[in-house]
C-alpha cells in the first residue's frame, strides 16, 4: 500500500513510525501547497495511492478552495483522505465542513502518543467514521449553502402515514426531521408503529450513534415508543406507518398531518380508504408517481393540500 503525504516542513516525519509498522510506504512532499493546483496538475499520478493526507499547515488554499477540491478529489478517486489538523478543536469551522463532506480520518492531537493511535485508526480497514468525529460538530454550525433560523415553537407534533407500506413514510419522516434540523430546528423522529425499522437503519448506517434512548445523527435523535423521553424540542415527527382507523387518535392529536400515497392502478383503493379516515382532518396529502386529486372526495377536498412527485 502507498500514502502520498502533503506536509509542512516541521511535520513530514509525523507518518513514519505507524507507516513502517503497517508496512506502508509513504511519498512525501514537503512545503507549501496549492492543492487546487496540485491534483489539477498531478490528476494521472494520484490513482497510485490508496492513501493522500494532508497536513493543513502546507495547504495554502482558501478554505472554501480546500473543499471544493476535496469534493471534487473524492468524486475522482477511491483514495482515503486523511486530514492533519494537529490543535483543532470542537467548533472550528474546517472541521464541520469536513465533516460535512464526508471527510472523517481527522487527526487533530497535540501529543505524540495520541497522535499515533489516532493515525493508526485512520490507516486501520475500517478508518474513522462519523461517530468519531461527531464532537467535532457545532450545532449551531451553518455552511455557506445552509441558512438557518431561530424556532419559538414547542413540541409541534407532526404525524407522517403512508395508505400502505412501502410508500415512503418512513423515507419522509427521516427527510423531513433531517430537513427542520439543517434550518436550525431542534427536531425529534419517533418511530411510532411495530415496523422496527429503525434498529436495522441504526445498524446499517455508521453515522447514526447508538444512545441511551435510540439514536442520534447530525442533531436529529431518533427513539421509537419504548423510550421514556421528556420532549425539549421544536418539531416531533411520529413515522406511523400504515394509516388505519385504531391511529385516528392520533392524527386528530397532531398539530400537522402528511399521508404519503402513490397513485399506482393497485393502490387507488387503499389510497381512497385511507383519505376518508382523514375525515375533515387538515392534511397534506403528498402522491408520488402521478395525479391523486380524483380519489379525494368532494366533501374533504379543501382539507388536504396535495403535493406531487415525479
Amino acid at each position: 500500500m502507498m500514502l502520498l503525504y502533503l506536509s509542512s516542513n516541521q511535520n513530514i516525519g509525523i507518518f513514519d513510525s505507524v507507516a513502517k509498522e503497517q508496512e506502508i510506504l509513504v511519498k512525501k512532499l514537503s512545503g507549501e501547497f496549492h492543492f487546487k493546483s496540485f491534483v489539477i496538475k498531478d490528476m494521472r499520478s494520484l490513482n497510485h495511492y490508496e492513501y493522500v493526507a494532508i497536513d493543513l499547515k502546507a495547504i495554502k488554499d482558501t478554505e472554501e478552495e480546500f473543499i471544493e477540491t476535496l469534493i471534487a478529489f473524492k468524486s475522482m478517486y477511491d483514495s482515503r483522505i486523511i486530514i492533519y489538523g494537529e490543535g483543532l478543536k470542537q467548533g472550528n469551522v474546517l472541521l464541520n465542513k469536513l465533516v460535512d463532506i464526508e471527510v472523517y480520518n481527522l487527526i487533530t492531537s497535540t501529543k505524540i502518543e495520541t497522535i499515533n493511535q489516532e493515525i493508526k485508526k485512520t490507516l486501520s480497514p475500517e478508518g474513522m467514521s462519523y461517530k468519531d468525529v461527531f464532537k467535532f460538530r457545532n450545532e449551531t454550525f451553518c455552511g455557506d449553502n445552509k441558512k438557518q433560523y431561530s424556532f419559538i415553537c414547542e413540541n409541534v407534533q407532526i404525524a407522517v402515514a403512508g395508505v400502505s407500506s412501502k410508500v415512503g413514510t418512513t423515507t419522509t419522516a427521516f427527510n423531513m426531521a433531517n430537513f427542520l434540523s439543517a434550518m436550525g430546528a431542534k427536531a425529534y423522529y419517533v418511530e411510532f408503529n411495530k415496523s422496527k425499522h429503525l434498529d436495522v437503519i441504526g445498524l446499517y448506517y455508521r453515522e447514526m450513534i447508538k444512545t441511551e434512548n435510540g439514536y442520534e445523527c447530525k442533531g436529529v435523535k431518533y427513539i421509537d415508543t419504548s423510550a421514556v423521553f421528556n420532549w425539549d424540542c421544536n418539531f416531533i415527527i411520529f413515522d406511523l406507518g400504515e394509516i388505519n382507523k385504531e391511529k385516528k387518535r392520533v392524527i386528530e392529536s397532531c398539530k400537522i398531518n402528511v399521508l404519503c400515497s402513490t397513485s399506482k392502478p393497485y393502490e387507488l383503493s387503499a389510497a381512497k380508504d385511507s383519505i376518508e379516515i382523514y375525515d375533515n382532518q387538515s392534511t397534506h396529502l403528498i402522491a408520488y408517481f402521478g395525479h391523486i386529486r380524483t380519489l379525494i372526495p368532494t366533501t374533504c377536498g379543501q382539507h388536504f393540500g396535495i403535493i406531487r412527485t415525479a
